[in-house]
This record gives C-alpha cells, sequence and structure tokens, in this order.
C-alpha cells in the first residue's frame, strides 16, 4: 500500500460514460490539476445516450444533454481538453477502431499516466462498457501506443510519433493499492460530478455520499478521505524498446 506523492506531468482520463471518471478520479484530478500543474486530457467513450429509466428521453437527445454536461465537469476538475469518441452507450467493442481511438490519443497527448476503470473482477461484476474501456485503454498504453508498427498510418500520415505511458491507475477496483489524499478537494469532485446534472436528481444526498466514500477509502490508508486505485507500471522489454527506436 503506497500514498501517492509523486504526481505525473500529463495524464489521460479513459472514462466510459458521462460521470464515471469523476466520481472514480474527481479528487484526485483536481488536486494535481491545482498543485502540480498536471495537464489532463479527458476522453470519453461513449455518448451516454441509454443512461436513463426516463422513457420520454430519446437517446439522441439525452446524448447531446450529456455532451454539455461533461464539458462542464471536465472544466470543473481542469482538464484542458475533452475529447468525445461518441461510440454508443452500450456498444463499445474490443476491435480495431476503438483500439486506434485510444492510442491515437495517447499518442498525440503523451501522458506519462492514464486513469481507466479497473476491468478485473472476481467478486462483482461491472458494465460491459466499463470492461471494455478498462481492458482497451491498458491495451493500447502497453501493447500499441509505444510500437510504430503499430497504427504506422497515424506516424506515416497524421505525424505522430509512438509513446511510452509509465503507467496506470485504475479506479473501480476491488484490490487498491495506491491512494490519494482528497481532503481538500471533496467539493471539486462532488462539484464535477453534480455537472452531470441529468443523473442526479438528489444532488445534496449524492454530495454527502461522496464525502461518506472518501471517508471510507481513507480508512484503509490512514486517511480523512482518499481515492484508491490499483496502480500498474509499464514494463516493456528494454531490448525491444531499443531495436524498435533506433
Amino acid at each position: 500500500m503506497e500514498i501517492i506523492t509523486d504526481p505525473p506531468q500529463r495524464a489521460l482520463v479513459v472514462t466510459p460514460h458521462p460521470d464515471d471518471c469523476e466520481g472514480g478520479c474527481g479528487g484526485t484530478i483536481s488536486r494535481w490539476v491545482r498543485e502540480a500543474g498536471t495537464q489532463v486530457v479527458v476522453v470519453l467513450c461513449t455518448d451516454g445516450g441509454k443512461g436513463t429509466s426516463d422513457r420520454r428521453r430519446s437517446p439522441p437527445r439525452l446524448a447531446a444533454l450529456r455532451a454539455k454536461e461533461q464539458l462542464a465537469a471536465s472544466s470543473v476538475l481542469g482538464a484542458v481538453e475533452t475529447v468525445m469518441l461518441g461510440h454508443p452507450d452500450g456498444g463499445l467493442e474490443d476491435g480495431p477502431l476503438f483500439r486506434s481511438q485510444l492510442v491515437r490519443e495517447i499518442r498525440r497527448h503523451r501522458p506519462e499516466a492514464i486513469f481507466c476503470i479497473d476491468p478485473y473482477r472476481t467478486t462483482t461484476h461491472t458494465h460491459r462498457d466499463h470492461r471494455m474501456s478498462g481492458q482497451v485503454a491498458l491495451d493500447a498504453a502497453f501493447t500499441y501506443a509505444w510500437s510504430y508498427l503499430h497504427f504506422p498510418e497515424q506516424i506515416a500520415q497524421e505525424g505522430l510519433q509512438p509513446h511510452r505511458v509509465r503507467e496506470a491507475f485504475l479506479w473501480g477496483t476491488e484490490s487498491p493499492d495506491a491512494y490519494v489524499d482528497i481532503s481538500n478537494y471533496l467539493e471539486a469532485k462532488a462539484d464535477s460530478l453534480l455537472s452531470h446534472v441529468s443523473q442526479f436528481p438528489d444532488p445534496q444526498g449524492r454530495r454527502a455520499r461522496v464525502g461518506t466514500a472518501a471517508a471510507e477509502t481513507g480508512k484503509a490508508a490512514g486517511l480523512p478521505f482518499a481515492e484508491g486505485f490499483r496502480r500498474i507500471r509499464f514494463e516493456l522489454d528494454t531490448a525491444a524498446w531499443r531495436y524498435l527506436h533506433a
């Protein structure tokens, strides 16, 4: 178990739906942006058009609303850019298109760290888009983005270069081993989350639950309020790395 004290200069946040990353790492992002000057880019994978139980709402209209809500939430977090991939809600696929899109954003923004949902669970289940976004984000960083042999058209035609991501922080994990103290950023986390007005009919109740959850997470690390992650350091084969970039 560790307390993270080394924020990266650049981070890429891969969120399956509008509001997922705010709930998972909103306090950490807010702190790193404000205290360390971390440049954060949010990549929104789906349009969130099916995120409602109200049968009167059509997916296209809801998707348009949720895009505005995500831009507002990203502004609260302090993100420098929000990239919307526009996949249909519930329709993320681990295929060449999605892989290439995440590889492109990694090569374009060159983050030292990525944030995504932990796709691996043993005792609980999660939304399919959550699993797909987490798995493909990790594969994009570890397998593809650093090698010019994968998606070479991005290099030849778009002027991008391979990029090696240093590490990943997985939220929503069953086995957190790294924590960030967000004691001074509960309001920022709650404000970013509650920017998604369509999702929270009881904003005061949700705000209280943000504090309760952060306090519970903090207990494991001896902190008043925290967010917890599974931290993965990408250890690529050094010889292969040097060969491909000679």
